[in-house]
Order: structure tokens, then C-alpha cells, then sequence
């Protein structure tokens, strides 16, 4: 498969998400609530770029095809574009921009401290990920500050974990994967062995 044509089956990948709520609203599926659904729907999406995105950089080094290395960029910043719209969906849908009720909840409640902070993160990778600041950039801190998606996709999961309420089977894949995925970091990182 041509790179071109890899990244265009990943970016219509990344879009088809808006599917499934367009057809809920179409059928009146969204719930009494609308903005919870919509809210867990895309904090869920989140999640499943961000395995994607580090285990791209796995695939890369098992198959040697440069098209994973090359969308990795791409899929991490669709992460962040979902994660600005579960954002402004809490901000607005939930809490109306209510900004000093905004402020107390952030203050006080565990699971919205632990995704901004997983918010904050991601903005930082995404704020860093163009070419020119990766080159204006050390490349040993560069590296360093984009292993930090492996503690935003923990703060995430740890975020899903305290806001669901009876299944937590889908939970526990996204913290399977990510755990499968550090070893995996950890084996890469350990240096070769002296024979």
C-alpha cells in the first residue's frame, strides 16, 4: 500500500467516530442526557487513538514499514482534536461555562483533576509535535517529553476508572493494552546484553 494512500485511510479512520453520535441523534438514541453521552463517547475515542498512536511506534519497529512511524503524528494530534471536543462537551454541555462552579469541581473532584491533568499533557504533545519545533528542540528532551503519552494514557484510563459506574470490562482492556504496551517500552529501553 502507498503511503499517501495510508494516510488518507487514516484520516478518514480517525473522523469516522462522528458516525456513531450522528446516527444516535438521527435515531433519538442519545439518552435523557445527551451531553453524558456524547461526553463518554468521545472521552472513549480518546482513549482508543492514544493506545493507537504508541502502539504505531511498536508496529513500526516489528514490520519495518514506515507508514506507522509516518501517521503516529497524525493520530496523536486526532487525540487531542477528540480531547478538545470532550473538553468544551463538559465545559459547555455539562456545566453551561459556569466558570466559578468550573473552577470549584476542578478543585475538589478526583476524576476531573486527573483529566486535566492528562488534558494538560496531551496539549503539551500536541503544542510540540510539528516538525519545527522538534528540530529547534534537544532531540533527547523531545523524546523525553513524548514518552509523557504513556502517563496521559494512564491518567485517562485512572479518569474512566472512577466515572464508571457498573462495567468495567472496557476499562480494563484500555489497562491491559497500556500495561502491554510499557513492557514492551521497558524491553525496547533495557540496552543489548554483553555476550
Amino acid at each position: 500500500m502507498s503511503l499517501t494512500i495510508f494516510r488518507w485511510l487514516v484520516f478518514a479512520a480517525c473522523l469516522a467516530p462522528i458516525i456513531h453520535p450522528l446516527r444516535l441523534y438521527y435515531l433519538d438514541e442519545l439518552g435523557a442526557v445527551p451531553e453524558e453521552t456524547l461526553l463518554h463517547f468521545t472521552g472513549h475515542t480518546v482513549l482508543i487513538l492514544l493506545l493507537i498512536t504508541i502502539s504505531w511506534g511498536f508496529l513500526w519497529r516489528f514490520t519495518g514499514w514506515v507508514g506507522f512511524i509516518a501517521t503516529r503524528r497524525q493520530v496523536g494530534l486526532w487525540a487531542f482534536w477528540w480531547l478538545l471536543i470532550h473538553l468544551l462537551l463538559w465545559l459547555g454541555g455539562i456545566q453551561a461555562f459556569q466558570w466559578q462552579w468550573i473552577l470549584l469541581e476542578l478543585g475538589s473532584v478526583t476524576h476531573l483533576q486527573l483529566g486535566a491533568a492528562a488534558f494538560l499533557l496531551i496539549s503539551l504533545l500536541a503544542l510540540t509535535s510539528p516538525s519545527l519545533i522538534r528540530k529547534a528542540m534537544p532531540a533527547l528532551l523531545w523524546r523525553s517529553l513524548h514518552r509523557l503519552i504513556y502517563l496521559a494514557a494512564a491518567l485517562g484510563i485512572l479518569h474512566l476508572w472512577i466515572v464508571t459506574r457498573l462495567d468495567y470490562r472496557l476499562v480494563w482492556v484500555y489497562a491491559l493494552l497500556l500495561a502491554g504496551l510499557l513492557v514492551l517500552r521497558l524491553i525496547f529501553l533495557k540496552p543489548p546484553t554483553r555476550s
